[in-house]
């Protein structure tokens, strides 16, 4: 395995381990005029496991197949925070989803990025959901702090 750095035509950069001509080991690719950049591991030409920053201080820091986020990893973005399974770049099986200000979250079963199956809610004001089982598709909080949970709206 040699290394090196790569200046890409767009302005991007690569440096770090090579194979075969792919990145491949350890390296950082920073994408073009600044729009991220991902620093982990490589297995040729795609992200094993790493960190990606954006320049919005959003981040995702955890297991990649195929270049798609795949396996456990934790994403900050905005005020939220979501940590647990990736599916083929969604938010998949489980995770807690919660608020880095409120402390509101969710914790339960996701499919293709939400939430989906068994779960509950905690809310900012400290009032929670009984755990349910449902899709949470189109789903409102009650007056006695449930969920109202509905199928296939």
């Amino acid at each position: 395995m040699s290394g090196g750095r790569f200046d890409f035509d767009d302005g991007g950069t690569y440096c770090g381990g090579w194979e075969d001509g792919k990145a491949h080991g350890h390296g950082v690719c920073t994408g073009p005029k600044g729009q991220g950049e991902y620093c982990g591991s490589w297995h040729y030409g795609f992200e094993v496991s790493g960190v990606y920053t954006w320049p919005s201080g959003s981040g995702y820091e955890g297991q990649w197949q195929n270049g798609k986020r795949h396996g456990l990893g934790v994403e900050t973005r905005g005020r939220w925070r979501y940590r647990g399974e990736w599916t083929q770049g969604f938010k998949g099986r489980y995770g807690v989803r919660q608020s880095l200000i409120s402390g509101a979250k969710y914790e339960g079963t996701w499919a293709n990025g939400l939430q989906d199956g068994y779960g509950s809610e905690t809310y900012a004001d400290g009032g929670q959901s009984a755990p349910t089982l449902g899709a949470t598709v189109n789903y409102s909080r009650a007056n006695s702090g449930g969920l109202t949970w509905r199928r296939g709206l």
